[in-house]
């Protein structure tokens, strides 16, 4: 956008500088001439690029104001949505003879893009065992229900009994259209889950497990791609998330596998999946659209800022992080602020003005710091500046300090030049014991909405605290605010543009529940959507579960809601499980 100020200012000067001379000879014969003396060029360069900041100061609607009041309420509105992508580890070949934790933030680098590895972190813990998946397929014939038989075997001479297994972790993997349709057969029609072991080749014991032993992953607040703030509701990260990276929930827990290891069973095992409402035709399984190992990753890292030398001659800094190619990092977020002055052993923390927790008015010499962001002037993305005032102004300033910042940044748009297989680099805590790789393409990131209409957006984020979601209108608003992606990739936009638009009606209800023997009130919601605005029935389920979560986590405590989703056409019904609410009323 600043560009495109500047190419203004600079064609308006010497395009309509012409013609003013030319009407007002004796005022500016001057501007009419193009000259070739480079000091000249030079300083209409120079005007040029100064006017083009004026004008992108008068366009900005004052962010002073709106991004001060987004920090204090909402500030995970204010960060970048940073690259994300799905990973898959495998042991190396004999080295596991038990469970071996992956745990959740270890970081991974990719190959070099433009001399920079991307680093990415781990959102889920992930357990590896002695495991692989041998065969997969989906089983039919007369009188019995469709029936999934994943086929397992243990690898190094291990036993199943020898094992700490408790839950084995399983990621959807393939086109959409059929990871979603499957996603909505394992949410919705599982009748029956059986574990089959075999001795010398034969099958051998069996046990049926509970339906509850199959529980969906990545709606936990350990499960979250984006770092959030602790004052940031949780609903609005499942949307973030839900349109930067739907995958991250295709994700399913078996539990109940350690108490099946006490059967007489070997090296190979089976886990029997029967389905009772199968709608359509379900296509052709394989082991490639069941992955183990698997987790999301995202390109958020902990990282530092070259020194700032505070010294009162600005009114605001940029912070950049370390780097010998700064355009390679965004900051994604400030963590941490220090000051070192001359002749101090220790350095001063700086806390943030926008927190309900300092201490002003009651510490008159405190000092706080204050972030503000920028559209870069050099690329796309945002430019982070920061800035310290105390009650007492410069009183009670060090008259001079050098800062340093300790930051959480991505790699920008760099990462959306990877390809799959390419994040596979091992870091310093990435371990050894197993290789890693990509298997889905890394998504592209996406800047926070910091152009015209924010106030707007604001303003909407106001709303919605004093407005129930239950109204197509309120809930749509709500929506839109979290597609970040459609501001930049027109594809993502006429997708979730459609889902959307697809919310044709809702309706809600007051209702009772009896919860462990002790009536609850709380709301039935119905929802009616186009099914023809989605991909099939398993990307509609998908997006209502969604919903779901997001009317859960609104509710208040000591309420709940039970979501009903009529599809329009075909009348087709989805529904779920009263959840309890979560929030919390001051």
């Amino acid at each position: 956008m600043f560009n495109k100020y500047y190419q203004d200012e600079l064609a308006f000067l010497r395009e309509m500088g012409k013609e003013f001379s030319q009407a007002h000879p004796a005022l500016a014969h001057m501007l009419a001439e193009r000259g070739s003396d480079p000091d000249v060029e030079r300083m209409l360069e120079g005007f040029s690029f100064l006017a083009a900041r004026i004008r992108q100061k008068l366009d900005d609607e004052f962010p002073e104001l709106t991004h001060s009041l987004l920090n204090l309420l909402w500030p995970h509105y204010l960060r970048p949505i940073p690259s994300m992508s799905i990973l898959q580890f495998q042991s190396v070949p004999n080295a596991l003879r038990d469970r071996a934790l992956v745990p959740r933030g270890t970081e991974v680098h990719s190959v070099p893009v433009e001399g920079t590895r991307c680093r990415f972190r781990t959102c889920y813990d992930v357990n590896l065992y002695p495991v692989v998946l041998e065969a997969a397929s989906l089983e039919e014939s007369a009188g019995s229900p469709l029936r999934l038989r994943l086929s397992f075997l243990m690898t190094g001479g291990v036993q199943l009994r020898q094992v700490e297994m408790r839950a084995l972790r399983i990621f959807l993997h393939g086109p959409p259209e059929v990871t979603s349709l499957v996603y909505l057969l394992l949410r919705q029609s599982v009748s029956e889950i059986a574990f089959q072991g075999y001795l010398e080749g034969r099958a051998s014991q069996r046990m049926n497990l509970p339906l509850a032993s199959l529980q969906p992953v990545g709606f936990a607040a350990d499960e979250a791609l984006l770092p959030y703030p602790e004052n940031s509701f949780t609903g609005f990260r499942l949307l973030q998330e839900y349109f930067a990276l739907p995958t991250k929930f295709l994700f399913f827990d078996v539990h109940g596998l350690d108490r099946a290891a006490a059967l007489e069973t070997g090296g190979k095992f089976d886990l029997l999946l029967s389905f009772e409402r199968v709608a359509g035709k379900i296509p052709r399984l394989s082991t490639d659209n069941f992955r183990l190992y698997c987790t999301p990753v995202v390109n958020v890292f902990s990282h530092t800022s070259d020194p700032i030398r505070l010294d009162h001659e600005r009114v605001e800094y940029r912070i950049r992080p370390a780097s010998v190619e700064a355009n390679h990092y965004e900051i994604y977020s400030v963590d941490r602020v220090v000051g070192w002055a001359p002749g101090e052993l220790r350095p001063r923390e700086y806390p943030p003005f926008y927190s309900f927790r300092h201490q002003l008015g009651q510490d008159r010499e405190a000092i706080f710091y204050q972030t503000r962001l920028k559209p870069s002037v050099t690329s796309e993305g945002t430019d982070t500046y920061v800035s310290f005032f105390s009650e007492q102004e410069a009183q009670a300033l060090p008259s001079a300090e050098t800062i340093s910042v300790d930051l959480s940044c991505t790699n920008r748009k760099l990462p959306e030049q990877l390809r799959i297989n390419d994040i596979a680099a091992p870091s310093a805590d990435s371990p050894e014991y197993a290789t890693f790789q990509n298997i889905t393409r890394v998504s592209a990131s996406a800047p926070p909405p910091l152009g015209s209409g924010l106030q707007w957006r604001l303003l909407s984020h106001l709303a919605v605290n004093y407005l129930s979601l239950t109204s197509a209108a309120a809930l749509r608003s709500i929506l839109e605010l979290y597609n970040f992606q459609a501001l930049h990739d027109r594809q993502a936009a006429r997708e979730n543009e459609l889902r959307l638009n697809a919310i044709q009606a809702v309706r809600s209800k007051p209702t009772d529940w009896l919860f462990q023997g002790v009536p609850v009130r709380g709301t039935a919601i119905e929802l009616d959507l186009v099914e023809e605005s989605f991909s099939g029935e398993g990307d509609l389920y998908l997006f209502a579960t969604i919903l779901n979560e997001l009317f859960s986590l609104y509710a208040s405590l000591n309420s709940f809601t039970r979501l009903t989703v009529r599809g329009v056409k075909r009348g087709e019904v989805y529904q779920w499980s009263p959840r309890l609410g979560q929030q919390v009323l001051v």
